[in-house]
């Protein structure tokens, strides 16, 4: 697993509004994301993924739920049981390093947005979702090298995989 560098994230769960709420205590003191930015707010799956990753300081308002489950389609492969669990065990992807290699193999297909695709975000950002129903669903947060970032939302489901969160 690939090691995330990040010198500044806070999650928190807060409502509805513009700019982070709270001040930033301990590591991430200091902290601003795209506070001093442009605050804009996405409609569609592309904008937020341009918004998220270009370089400039930006305030994200979410306002609804971006699912990413079935964005970038799905993908075909092969999978294992390496749990004893029943009736029905989480299977794991043979692309895992070393997950495989004792197991039956089961031909499947999952979303390609949980298994290898991930948000990329830049630094100097604030993600905030407005209301209660506003987030991101199906896809990981990748912050590799990134600085100065804020997330506040009620809804999160994000993806942990081997390269984000």
């Amino acid at each position: 697993m690939k090691s995330i560098a990040l010198t500044s994230l806070i999650l928190a769960l807060f409502g509805a509004r513009t700019a982070a709420i709270g001040s930033p205590v301990g590591f991430a003191t200091g902290t601003t994301g795209g506070a001093g930015g442009v605050t804009v707010t996405p409609t569609t799956q592309a904008e937020l993924i341009t918004y998220l990753s270009d370089n400039t300081a930006r305030t994200i308002i979410l306002t609804k739920i971006f699912d990413f489950t079935s964005y970038y389609g799905t993908t075909s492969g092969q999978a294992c049981k390496p749990w004893s669990c029943s009736p029905n065990p989480q299977m794991l992807l043979s692309t895992s390093v070393g997950g495989c290699e004792n197991y039956t193999k089961y031909n499947v297909t999952y979303n390609t947005a949980g298994a290898s695709k991930n948000l990329v975000v830049a630094s100097n950002k604030t993600i905030l979702g407005q209301g209660s129903n506003a987030g991101i669903k199906g896809i990981g947060l990748r912050m590799n090298g990134v600085t100065n970032i804020i997330i506040q939302s009620k809804k999160r489901s994000f993806i942990f995989t081997r390269e984000g969160y």
